[in-house]
């Protein structure tokens, strides 16, 4: 049984490592911008730029209506199925 536990671990180590790993790397590559130092730098010259800002909004807009339409859908679909057809 101990055997198996160890396994399970190794598995989520890896899985873990698997996940992270590419993350922190990410991460760590856009905060060089310049060289030898981390910074911002990247971060501000992206969020200060219009058009991304623009398609961001785009992109918020497009998931709120995305969730709101999903909620008109699937809540009365879920109400008519438990209240009108409780055989199934």
């Amino acid at each position: 049984m101990k055997s198996g536990r160890f396994w399970a671990w190794v598995v989520f180590a890896l899985g873990a490592a698997y996940f992270f790993i590419p993350l922190i790397a990410t991460v760590e590559f856009s905060m060089r911008m310049r060289r030898g130092a981390y910074s911002f730098d990247a971060y501000q010259i992206v969020l200060g730029d219009e058009r991304f800002q623009a398609t961001f909004m785009y992109s918020v807009v497009a998931a709120i209506f995305t969730i709101i339409l999903g909620v008109l859908i699937v809540v009365p679909a879920a109400y008519w199925i438990r209240l009108r057809l409780p055989q199934i």
